[in-house]
């Protein structure tokens, strides 16, 4: 062997009085369950609870703040102020719905051209067809907010004026289906 180290002494035997004195709970790693007070245990588990609970919290913000930048403003201009996380939400399924809406139809109108199909209708029939939609979706959207947030219901007489407003306007610069159904 290496004369530079020094040789381990050989492993001895302890005997009852190396044991003497000695603090026995100090040498444990951990403290058994038993030992345990149950207000330590709580004590010891809410900590890392919070926290966890805190970066919970902070990943939930985080991910809100990422939706309401993504939301187009004139959506964000829709409430007046701060945007509530709930509102953020609520825009955002809006958003996405009609996002879904709107690939769907363009979905369809590539099927139909790869079929070959060409649209029978002149330029100007397909926008005012287009405008039609259009204003319908927007009716449907007003009696959807009048109903949902101002509590109108359809048996009002303001409501019922409203909507027979819509259908002359509608009747009057747009001919095709009827607009609403009553």
């Amino acid at each position: 062997m290496d004369e530079g180290i020094s040789r381990l002494p050989e492993r001895q035997l302890l005997e009852h009085r190396d044991f003497i004195g000695l603090d026995y709970p100090a040498l444990y790693m951990c403290k058994p369950k038993r030992g345990v007070k149950r207000d330590d245990s709580k004590e010891t588990y809410k900590l890392p609870h919070r926290l966890i609970e805190k970066k919970r919290r902070d990943r939930i913000n985080e991910c809100i703040a990422q939706l309401k930048d993504l939301l187009p403003e004139h959506l964000k201009l829709t409430t007046l102020g701060h945007l509530e996380k709930a509102v953020v939400l609520e825009l955002t399924l809006k958003h996405l719905k009609a996002l879904t809406a709107l690939t769907e139809q363009q979905h369809q109108k590539i099927i139909a051209l790869q079929n070959g199909e060409r649209s029978m209708k002149s330029p100007v029939q397909a926008d005012l067809d287009a405008f039609h939609s259009g204003f319908q979706t927007c009716a449907k959207e007003v009696l959807q907010y009048l109903s949902r947030f101002e509590s109108w219901t359809p048996r009002e007489q303001r409501c019922a004026q409203l909507l027979g407003h819509l259908h002359s306007i509608s009747s009057q610069f747009l001919p095709g289906p009827q607009l609403l159904s009553p």
